[in-house]
């Protein structure tokens, strides 16, 4: 029996002959359906047959499973990023193929409320407490990361067929997934900024922390390692359900007004900033774990159906800007590194390691093995983080409406 979709409305106009429509029904499920764009009363979550015959539920339906066997697959091969990166590139390979994908816009507002609430959540009272002991470090790295970024960026304009916006963005040192989610917003390419993030993304986290490591056994010895107990935010009260919706409610509702406000990332850097308070005050904020990979899922997914051949064929033209990119991520990391730990009195591992354009709690993990001070790196990260997501984008999207060209 085929997939059926009721219609409650008492008053349904027939629906023409051989249509797949019949009083108050709809099938869904057949290929072909004549019956052009004409709603029923069944409320929001109706979907309706275009004029080639595809019904939009299926295509949905059929993408989403496509993207969610590339990000499992991935994600158990322990790629960087896989459940993004397998999303991307098969439902990126089923559009080009068929290009019968398909993606709600409404779904990537959702994402973005949610990845904003996975930052928000990582703020804690303590990390404020850390901040007010490293303001001059955390303004030094504010202030390196925008240069470093709107020089590489512009340069990348400058020598490659990419616009400003994509230019910037592909150079900021944010999180990937956080920057294919707002690329659009910001007027840039989502495909290009995606892959050179991705090539910055790979270095920082395969490459720069080996290389920080080694420098630090050389030129810092003495340091011993520390307990992972140093780690920020360790005596947290435990989660549940409870906690979960709570969270929930309020990435929903500032989600929901930061897409109204027309703030650039709105409705990602609403929710971060509104659960942090919620954390801060109560030290009660979560999500789990699949809630995040869920949404990198569907934020590659959102990737996936915009890409076209015509990009496949441009991404040739990305080799100069991707080692461009890979030069500003190591430059972040060496010469914010030594510019902290000359002019702070911070140790070596702390400033390299607080450096790093990749995750905060990865690398504060790894600069315990070092001796670093977790604590300070975290934050620091925290605020390379807040950086890169709540100022940069506003920044670039203004920056390209007065220098498009």
């Amino acid at each position: 029996m085929p997939f059926v979709w009721r219609s409650f409305g008492k008053n349904t106009a027939p629906a023409p002959d051989g249509c797949c429509r019949r009083s108050g029904w709809r099938r869904l499920w057949r290929p072909f359906c004549p019956w052009r764009r004409r709603r029923t009363s069944a409320g929001l979550w109706t979907f309706w047959c275009r004029e080639e015959g595809n019904p939009l539920l299926t295509r949905l339906l059929i993408t989403l499973l496509i993207g969610a066997a590339g990000a499992w697959a991935l994600y158990k091969l322990r790629v960087p990023a896989g459940a993004m990166a397998g999303a991307i590139l098969l439902v990126g390979i089923f559009q080009i193929a068929t290009g019968y994908g398909y993606f709600p816009r409404f779904v990537k507002t959702c994402v973005q409320a949610v990845a904003g609430g996975f930052v928000g959540q990582r703020i804690s009272r303590s990390d404020l407490k850390e901040l007010r002991s490293i303001g001059k470090p955390s303004l030094q790295l504010f202030g390196g990361i925008v240069f470093l970024t709107f020089c590489t960026g512009l340069l990348i304009h400058h020598t490659a067929p990419v616009d400003t916006a994509t230019a910037l963005l592909s150079s900021m040192p944010g999180g990937m997934t956080d920057v294919a989610l707002i690329s659009a917003d910001v007027g840039a390419d989502p495909a290009q900024s995606t892959a050179l993030q991705l090539v910055r993304y790979l270095i920082a986290i395969l490459i720069l922390p080996q290389l920080d490591a080694r420098i630090c056994a050389r030129f810092a010895p003495e340091k011993q390692s520390r307990d992972a107990g140093d780690l920020p935010g360790g005596g947290r009260k435990l989660r549940d359900g409870k906690h979960m919706a709570i969270t929930l409610a309020i990435v929903a509702l500032a989600g929901a007004l930061g897409k109204l406000s027309g703030f650039p990332a709105g409705a990602m850097v609403l929710p971060m900033f509104a659960v942090a308070a919620y954390n801060i005050r109560s030290g009660e904020a979560y999500l789990p774990k699949g809630m995040k990979l869920a949404a990198q899922c569907l934020a590659g997914v959102n990737i996936g159906v915009t890409i076209t051949l015509a990009d496949i064929l441009h991404f040739r033209e990305l080799a100069l800007p991707a080692v461009m990119v890979a030069v500003n991520c190591v430059a972040v990391n060496y010469v914010l590194g030594f510019l902290l730990y000359k002019t702070n009195d911070l140790d070596l591992p702390t400033s390299l390691f607080a450096s790093v354009p990749a995750g905060m709690s990865d690398m504060a993990l790894v600069s315990l093995e070092q001796g670093g001070e977790a604590p300070k790196v975290a934050v620091l990260q925290l605020v390379r983080y807040l950086c890169a997501m709540a100022f940069m984008p506003a920044m670039i999207k203004l920056f390209a409406g007065w220098y498009p060209l």
